[in-house]
């Protein structure tokens, strides 16, 4: 397999940027909605060691993604023309504008909260009330939209594969030997 994008499929680069962000994603979505109006601070402090992680690792990867679109590679050629191209094209530009709010959000959060000191470096402040901080509105805004963003994107890929069997599925995934 390529590293790069041919015509037709994806390249092993492109592959590997898509599945580890989508892996990602989902593990902050599911982080996210465990801290969701929960009371425990330990439970929290804990919680918030993977999620601010994996979230730094979503915005390396999606910087890391735009930079090898513009500087190493071109996508496929598109499956839909029309109405649904231009839609295809607004939601990645949407889940790419979305990653970045989202992982900025985060850090702004951390940073201005100073939930950074209790979260990684023992301090004994007590957690803070992250909804005191303006970066939270875009935060759990962006995560709401986020999910209704993935769910959009994973509808269009079954309607690719299973109703118009244009072969959407196999672009994205390795090939079979």
């Amino acid at each position: 397999m390529s590293l790069k994008s041919t015509a037709s499929r994806y390249g092993s680069v492109a592959m590997m940027f898509h599945w580890l962000t989508a892996l990602a994603i989902l593990a902050l979505m599911v982080t996210g909605q465990m801290m969701d109006g929960l009371q425990d601070d330990a439970r929290q402090i804990a919680i918030l060691q993977w999620h601010v992680p994996m979230g730094l690792a979503v915005l390396l990867l999606t910087l890391a993604r735009i930079a090898w679109w513009i500087f190493a590679d071109r996508h496929p050629a598109p499956l839909a023309s029309g109405w649904q191209g231009l839609a295809a094209k607004a939601g990645h530009a949407a889940l790419y504008a979305l990653l970045l709010v989202m992982t900025l959000s985060g850090v702004a959060l951390m940073a201005l909260s100073g939930g950074g000191e209790v979260v990684f470096f023992g301090s004994t402040a007590p957690l803070p009330e992250f909804g005191d901080y303006l970066p939270r509105i875009p935060h759990g805004l962006g995560a709401r939209l986020m999910i209704a963003l993935v769910v959009l994107h994973v509808a269009a890929a079954i309607w690719h594969q299973r109703i118009k069997r244009d072969g959407a599925m196999t672009r994205i995934l390795p090939a079979r030997k």
